[in-house]
């Protein structure tokens, strides 16, 4: 079974080296090749590819003018592949970008020093890509569901030249000054961060979502195979690094005053749809606070939460160090930086720390899930969501077997149906839902 990518650029010799390096994978087939945004549009609908590849900067329709339609008129998994940062883009594109299966950015020329990272990148974001469900719960604007809302992705809806803003920006590429380490203020604490590539899939998890896949018993293997080839080559280009295993503590935190339950949320790969849509279900004054760890670039951050705050009745803030939770509030974890809940003069705060990646990630769900059992216990409700990967699984199986209640988004509104179904079929999930229901299960939780 062919995986059908439509490819996307105005220069030819992009395109060309682009479709040198995915045709190289014996499961992915080149459809046809977009020289500008109109022709993206018109070959998504003549072809309906499995995933897209989009450069942004184009003639005739920039390729955020095209993304748009797209995924209003035929909602496409699409691998954003552009020269210009995301750091560089206003916030409300950002938030629209956020609609997109992922975001990768062009090596500085295809001689580049870290053109094998690229390669290794570009391959598993697509291969990934071609999984995911966004065809399927991206729906036509205007069909129903439960409680009359729709489950397509919602476009940002806001009046925007996209390009003129567009032929202001100039490609950017990282150079060598960029990328050394800086020391960021966060909070009480000064912490170093550096950038980095996130490594993008792990064998175990790429192996059992490809068994979940509706093929063919040879297809599921030759797929199997192919996914856990790009793995090795990931690693063996330095992209996925061994790091040591998360020893997490479960010995619970006594003496801390507790003034209500907790809420923790773990989501990656569609998450900030997902999230969105159950967190502007609740009230303003809602009698607990809200940690969420969301699997995102730090570039994405910012433009995340600022999203929320128009979106939803909560207050949305990034966690700073040292912040003592309050009922109301919504806490979102820093890119780049773990998230995890610690006691303090008696009080509950968070801790915001750069540290090991745990599960291949920073932050990690499971460092923020296993501080929520300690200190919250039976009073924790913890939530795992859309996304590729296990991070979370064991630290939502830590706040159950401490007496927290615990829920799996169902398989039937995951964008990537891992993180959740893994957690089911462990047993760790005392309830699985749908995420556009989840939040009467957290106020009936409060």
């Amino acid at each position: 079974m062919s995986i059908n990518v439509l490819v996307a650029d105005d220069s030819a010799y992009l395109r060309k080296n682009i479709a040198d390096i995915l045709k190289a994978h014996e499961l992915i087939n080149i459809l046809e090749f977009a020289k500008n945004g109109e022709e993206a549009v018109k070959f998504v609908e003549k072809y309906n590819p499995d995933v897209l590849v989009l450069d942004l900067v184009m003639p005739k329709m920039n390729g955020l003018e095209a993304f748009k339609l797209i995924m209003e008129k035929q909602p496409t998994p699409t691998v954003i592949l552009s020269a210009i940062s995301p750091k560089n883009l206003d916030s409300s594109i950002q938030a629209l970008l956020m609609g997109a299966f992922d975001y990768i950015i062009k090596p500085g020329g295809m001689g580049a020093k870290n053109l094998p990272m690229f390669k290794e990148e570009l391959l598993a974001k697509v291969l990934l890509a071609s999984q995911s469900q966004i065809k399927k719960i991206f729906r036509k604007e205007g069909e129903p569901i439960k409680k009359g809302i729709t489950i397509r992705q919602e476009i940002i809806d806001e009046i925007f030249n996209f390009g003129q803003y567009l032929n202001r920006l100039q490609p950017v590429q990282e150079t060598e000054k960029d990328k050394k380490t800086q020391i960021i203020d966060i909070g009480k604490t000064k912490a170093v961060t550096t950038n980095e590539i996130q490594p993008i899939v792990d064998k175990k998890t790429t192996e059992k979502v490809t068994k979940s896949a509706d093929l063919s018993r040879v297809d599921r293997r030759n797929k199997r195979k192919s996914l856990s080839s790009a793995f090795k080559a990931a690693t063996s280009t330095g992209q996925v690094k061994t790091v040591p295993k998360f020893v997490p503590n479960l010995n619970p935190v006594r003496g801390a005053i507790l003034p209500s339950n907790v809420i923790v949320i773990g989501a990656s790969v569609g998450g900030p749809r997902t999230i969105t849509t159950i967190l502007k279900e609740l009230p303003r004054g809602l009698a607990a606070p809200i940690l969420i760890v969301q699997h995102l670039s730090a570039h994405f951050t910012e433009a995340f939460v600022d999203n929320l705050r128009i979106e939803c009745k909560m207050r949305v803030k990034v966690a700073t160090n040292g912040d003592v939770l309050q009922k109301g509030m919504c806490y979102i974890a820093p890119g780049d930086y773990h998230m995890e809940i610690g006691v303090e003069n008696k009080r509950p705060i968070t801790k915001i720390y750069k540290g090991t990646p745990v599960n291949f990630c920073m932050p990690s769900i499971d460092v923020l899930f296993f501080s929520a059992a300690r200190v919250f216990r039976k009073k924790t409700l913890g939530i795992i969501l859309t996304g590729m990967g296990a991070d979370g699984v064991e630290g939502l199986g830590a706040i159950q077997k401490l007496g927290g209640r615990t829920i799996s988004e169902s398989e039937e509104t995951c964008i990537l149906f891992a993180m959740p179904k893994f957690a089911a079929e462990k047993g760790f999930a005392d309830l699985i839902l749908p995420n556009h229901v989840i939040d009467q299960e957290i106020i009936k939780f409060i």
